[in-house]
Order: structure tokens, then C-alpha cells, then sequence
């Protein structure tokens, strides 16, 4: 996992504290020099670039770079000959103004990072910064002047107050961090600007004396302003404003303070530095704005040439967008390739173009409006945005189906300007649902054919088998006194005959009492007549019945009883049923020297009978169909042994009813194992236990 580190914010370099506080000594030596009265001097003197080398300087070093500016300002104004306490107060207002614009500059910024002037709140605390110092550093200096018994006339102070404000706002953006800006004007241009700027200061600040002139050089700085980076602009106020105070200082212009003007040095001071406060209101924000707007409309272009292309590269999916009214402003390529119009040939039309009228009118019925696609529109996008089905017809007249998801465009404001709607051919998906829904229809009306059929075949087995219970009970009957001799005795020839008839009307009747029961698994009505019984009890029974044949085999049977009461909750004639099933299977697949193992088990909470042979086994393949209905083993077929299939699907369905299991293992040519698992009850007669689910053996 990679840890992002955030790009530092550039700093000044450290030189930059001393560079400005020379700059200061500089000017306000020249200022001095230069100058007749303090006036001049004052008017001229850069209380910005010590706010500057404060920004610049770290926390530690700060305070001893406001004093050394304070010093400078003192300095200056003692070499005007301003008496000594004057000149201390105007260095100690000097630096008190840098300390608070510094702090209201770097307040929310962290330590050792340049703070920026690119934002309406770096705007905002640019402003606060260059009027909140001189209001306050101003009036300390003027109070403390006029404590010593100086005397400083009104507009004086005004002079001073504004000065300092220009000072502030001209000077400290050259110290804050301005982001660079798309270059959208050439060499040209510039040049151009930057020449008209020069001239027309030389024009208007020294061959002109009239005031009014000085307004003609606003259009030329707006120029700058709307064309030129908020960093060159700075520059290109400070260097006019330095010329034009040089001018006004050296007794040139509209503002010549101390010449043939006719007016006072003050005003023409105070005028003029009102001018350039002015100047700079306009120009700085004015810049600041238009290269927000520059760079807000470089990303949204940047932005729309991503949209473009991305709608462009989207070939298998149309993008339609339309204004509030439903007119198509919007067709990208994908919409060109599914829909065969080109853009031109649909924008300002509407999407009903697009929509046969039978579509257009199922549309406005299910949103209940009008057929018109504005409203249609309008009412679908203000209950879901989910993907609906539509029908659209190309140029060529094709109808295609389309999964279409139409959205609403909402302004800053939240108010619907527009929908956009995409969409991708899903026609061919569509006639594979529809075949595929007919193909299921097709495969339900068999299942139910069969069904009916398999119906009719249980009714027809269970009628059957009624039918032909009562006269086969009838033959067996005749035929028993006839094998019994109550009607006489017969000839061995024909006793020999009437035993077999009896032998297979017993079959028969086997076969028919497994159809009946099969019948009522199959309709669900198998009826229990379940009561405690001892499985022992049903083991013996189904043992006195296949007895008879085992007095003409050679066969080992062992039977293998618990001498505690194997209890079970069950029905007899069922339970017998399930035994004497094993049983006989046992002993028909098990040639003669085999053996059969009959047991039973008695667990803590289940009573397991077990049934084993040696015999023929059946195949593992086959093993997974032996409770089949009517599965007869290749065994069974390949040896021709006697059976319908019936008996262990019967089987399982009697031992599932008795809330057990039933299951079977074999190997061909070593034998088979038949397992019952049934929940054992307690000497009381009740379950030991809720059985849960049990995993037939395998």
C-alpha cells in the first residue's frame, strides 16, 4: 500500500526579507532625497514591501524585521528634518501596519508556506490585510504625534492613510503565491499592451494637466487585465504607479505635488494617491476574476473535449441529450450507428422523429400525458430512472428494440433544463427471450401432457388392480381347496398343475397388491396406521414366510436378534412389507451355498435392521437407480430372476413415512447390504428423540 505524500507549497527564498528591506531603504532614502516636504516623501514611501519581508521572513525572525523596517520609516522621515518623536511614530506605525497585514495575510496558512492570491477569500483577506494595517497604524502614529503637541491637518492624515493602503495593496501581491495561467495572448499582443500602458502614462502624467486624463488610463490596464496573468498585471501596476509617483514627485502631470498646478501639495497628494487606490481596486480583482474565468473556461473545455470523445467512443451505445422542450441537442456517434441519422439531420428536431406513433402513443398512455416526448419525458425520469424497453425506427425504416434509461438534466438551481437518453440495441436479446419463453411454453405444455398421462396411468393401475383383486382372490381361493383336497382328491398330474397355477396366482396377486400400493405412494394418500410394535416381532413374521422356500435351498440364513424390545413406532402390514422385501431379495440373488444375515440393532436413540447376502451384487453404475420405480437391475435381466421393480421404491416410500432412512451398498460378485434405519421409542412408548436429517447409505 502506497502512501501519498501532498506537493509542498512553494516559500520565498530566504534571501527575500533582506531584498525587501533594502528595497525600502532605497526608495525611502530616494524619496527623501528627492523630495521637498515630508509630504512628498510620505506619499511615496513603501510601507508594502515591509509588510512583504514579513510574509517572507519566518515566525522567529519576524519581529526583528518590522523593527528594522520601522527603523527605516524613522529614518526617512528624520532626513526631512521632522522633529524626533514624529519621526519614532511614523517607524512604530509603520511596522505596527506590516505586523497586523502580515497576520491577516497568514492567518489559515501553515507555517513556513507563501500564501496565495488566487481565490474570492484570498481576494477578500488581500483586501482586508491592505486596509486593516493603515487603519490602525496610522491612527497610532497620528496619536502619538498629536500627544507630543504636533499638529496634522485632516486631509494630511487622509494622505498618510491612503498612501499606506496603496502601499499595501500594490506591493504585498508581489509576495504572494498566484498561480499561473493558459497563455491565450502571443508576444504580440503584449507588447503592445505593455507599450500602450507606457505611453500612455508618459502622455497622460506629463504632458497633460488636467485630472480628467488620468481616467484614459483605465481602458488600457483593462485590456492587460483580461488578457494578461494576474502575476504580470501586479508587475505592470507596480512599475506604473513607481512612474507615475516619480512623475508626480519631480513635479510632472495632473498631480504635481509642490508645482505650478495651483493646487496644495496635500491634495494634489491626496488626489492622486486616491487615483492609483482606485486603479488597483479595479485592476488586481478584475485581473484576478478574468483568470478564474480563463481557467474555469479552459477546464470545462478540457471537460467537454472528455465528454466528447468519450460519447464518441461509445459505438454500440446511443446518447441522445435534448433541451426542457425535447429538442435534440445531442446525437453522438453511437446514436449515428444504431439509429442511421447523422447529427445534423436531427438536431433541433424531436425525439419523436425516432419513435413510431403506435410506440409514442403506448408511451404516453403508460405515463399518462400527452404523446408528446417532453411530457412523456417529464413524467417517466420523476418516478424512476430505471432501463425501459422502447421501440425506435432507424432511417431505413427498421423497427429495433432498445433498453433506454432517460435522465433529467438539472441546473445549479435544481430546475429541469433538459433530458439526456441512452440507449443500446437489444433486439437480438429480445428475440432470444422471446424464443426461449416460447420454447418453455412449448416444454410446460408437455410436462403437462405428461403429467395427464402419468394421471391417467395411475388411475388406470389403481383401477385395474381393484378390478382385479376380487376374482383373483376368488381363483386363489378355488384353487387352494382344489390343491387342498376339499373338492376331492386328484390325480398327482393334475395336483402338480394345480400347485403351479396357485404359485404364480400368488405372484399375480403379489404383483397386484404392489400396484395398489404403488398407486396411493404415487397420490400421497400412503395412511399409516402407526402403533409401538417390536421390529423383532415383524423379523420373525416375514422369517415364517419365506420359510416354506427355504426347505428347497441350500442357503446359510442366520437371523440375529437383540434380546431387549427392538420398539418402533410404525404400522405392522407396512413394516412386514419393507422385511419380507429384503428378505425375498436376499434370497433370490444368493445362489445356493451363500449365506443371508439377517440383523437387528438396537442405538441409543434408532433401531437399525440389517440385511446382507453374498450374493450376485448389483453394479455400481446401476446402484444410484435401485428405488426406482420399476428399475430392474442388468442382474436381475441377465439371470432372469423374478420381479417387477416395485418392491424397494415401495420400500423407501413406507420407511420415509415411518420417518427413517433406507440404503444400500453392493459390490458384484461379493454381495449387498440393505440398511433401516427407524426412530426407536422408549420403554414408554414415546420417541426417544426428534430425528433430524439422516444421509442414505450409499
Amino acid at each position: 500500500m502506497s502512501t501519498q505524500q501532498s506537493t509542498p507549497r512553494p516559500t520565498l527564498p530566504a534571501w527575500t526579507p533582506l531584498a525587501a528591506l533594502a528595497a525600502v531603504a532605497l526608495i525611502g532614502g530616494a524619496s527623501a532625497l528627492l523630495a521637498h516636504t515630508w509630504v512628498q516623501a510620505v506619499a511615496v514611501w513603501p510601507v508594502g514591501l515591509l509588510t512583504g519581508a514579513a510574509l517572507a521572513s519566518r515566525p522567529a525572525t519576524r519581529p526583528v524585521v518590522l523593527l528594522a523596517g520601522g527603523a527605516l520609516g524613522a529614518g526617512t522621515a528624520h532626513l526631512l528634518d521632522v522633529d524626533g518623536v514624529t519621526a519614532l511614530a511614523y517607524g512604530l506605525g509603520a511596522a505596527l501596519q506590516a505586523g497586523l497585514a502580515a497576520t491577516v495575510l497568514l492567518r489559515g496558512v501553515r507555517t513556513r508556506t507563501q500564501p496565495s492570491l488566487r481565490s474570492k477569500t484570498d481576494l477578500r483577506r488581500w483586501l482586508v490585510a491592505g486596509t486593516l494595517g493603515p487603519a490602525v497604524g496610522v491612527p497610532v502614529f497620528l496619536g502619538i504625534v498629536l500627544a507630543d503637541g504636533g499638529e496634522v491637518r485632516p486631509v494630511a492624515a487622509v494622505l498618510i492613510l491612503l498612501s499606506s493602503v496603496l502601499s499595501h495593496l500594490l506591493l504585498t501581491p508581489l509576495f504572494l503565491r498566484i498561480e499561473p495561467a493558459p497563455q491565450r495572448v502571443d508576444v504580440t499582443e503584449r507588447a503592445l499592451q505593455w507599450a500602450a500602458v507606457g505611453a500612455g502614462t508618459i502622455v497622460i502624467f506629463v504632458f497633460q494637466d488636467d485630472v480628467a486624463w488620468a481616467f484614459g488610463l483605465a481602458p488600457l490596464l483593462v485590456w492587460g487585465a483580461l488578457r494578461l496573468p494576474l502575476r504580470e498585471m501586479v508587475v505592470q501596476l507596480a512599475v506604473t504607479c513607481a512612474l507615475v509617483l516619480t512623475l508626480a514627485v519631480t513635479e510632472m502631470g495632473p498631480f504635481a505635488i509642490g508645482g505650478d498646478t495651483g493646487m496644495a501639495d496635500i491634495t494634489a497628494a491626496t488626489q492622486l494617491q486616491l487615483c492609483l487606490v482606485g486603479g488597483v481596486l479595479l485592476v488586481v480583482p478584475y485581473t484576478l476574476i478574468a483568470q478564474q474565468l480563463r481557467e474555469l473556461s479552459s477546464e470545462a473545455h478540457r471537460e467537454r473535449e472528455l465528454v466528447r470523445r468519450i460519447m464518441d467512443s461509445a459505438h454500440r451505445t446511443a446518447i441522445i441529450g435534448t433541451d426542457r422542450r425535447g429538442r435534440i441537442t445531442l446525437f453522438n456517434r453511437g446514436a449515428e450507428t444504431l439509429l442511421g441519422y447523422r447529427a445534423d439531420e436531427v438536431l433541433g428536431h424531436s425525439p419523436e422523429l425516432l419513435l413510431p406513433r403506435a410506440e409514442l402513443q403506448t408511451l404516453a398512455e403508460a405515463a399518462g400525458t400527452a404523446p408528446e416526448f417532453h411530457r412523456i419525458a417529464r413524467a417517466l425520469t420523476s418516478e424512476s430512472a430505471e432501463p425501459r424497453d422502447w421501440r425506435l425506427r432507424r432511417k431505413s425504416g427498421e423497427v429495433r428494440t432498445h433498453s433506454v434509461t432517460l435522465t433529467q438534466m438539472r441546473d445549479e438551481d435544481g430546475a429541469v433544463v433538459g433530458y439526456v437518453c441512452t440507449s443500446e440495441d437489444v433486439t437480438a436479446r429480445v428475440q432470444r427471450q422471446d424464443a426461449l419463453l416460447a420454447a418453455l411454453l412449448t416444454e410446460r405444455e408437455a410436462v403437462e401432457r405428461l403429467e395427464q398421462a402419468d394421471r391417467m396411468k395411475d388411475a388406470l393401475v389403481s383401477t385395474v388392480s381393484h378390478e382385479l383383486r376380487t376374482p383373483l382372490t376368488s381363483i386363489l381361493g378355488y384353487t387352494t381347496m382344489l390343491v387342498d383336497g376339499d373338492l376331492g382328491d386328484l390325480s398327482p398330474t393334475v395336483q402338480q398343475t394345480m400347485e403351479r397355477i396357485l404359485g404364480n396366482g400368488e405372484r399375480l396377486r403379489s404383483l397386484v397388491e404392489d400396484l395398489l400400493v404403488l398407486s396411493r405412494v404415487n397420490a400421497g394418500a400412503l395412511d399409516l396406521e402407526a402403533q409401538p410394535l417390536d421390529l423383532r416381532d415383524v423379523v420373525r413374521t416375514a422369517h415364517e414366510v419365506v420359510a416354506p422356500s427355504l426347505a428347497q435351498r441350500r442357503l446359510d440364513l442366520r437371523i440375529e436378534l437383540p434380546d431387549e424390545s427392538a420398539l418402533v413406532d410404525g404400522d405392522v402390514s407396512m413394516l412386514e412389507r419393507v422385511v419380507l422385501n429384503l428378505f425375498t431379495n436376499a434370497l433370490k440373488f444368493t445362489p445356493d451355498g451363500g449365506q443371508v444375515v439377517v440383523t437387528v440393532t438396537l442405538e441409543t436413540d434408532e433401531v437399525v435392521l440389517e440385511v446382507s447376502d453374498t450374493g450376485l451384487g448389483i453394479p455400481v453404475e446401476e446402484q444410484d437407480q435401485l428405488f426406482t420405480q420399476f428399475f430392474r437391475s442388468s442382474v436381475a435381466k441377465r439371470e432372469a430372476i423374478q420381479g417387477t421393480g416395485l418392491g424397494l421404491s415401495i420400500a423407501r416410500a413406507i420407511v420415509d413415512q415411518h420417518g427413517g432412512v433406507i440404503g444400500a451398498t453392493s459390490e458384484p460378485g461379493i454381495g449387498s447390504t440393505f440398511l433401516v434405519v427407524l426412530p426407536r421409542l422408549a420403554a414408554s412408548g414415546s420417541p426417544r428423540h426428534r430425528r433430524g436429517e439422516t444421509t442414505p447409505i450409499a
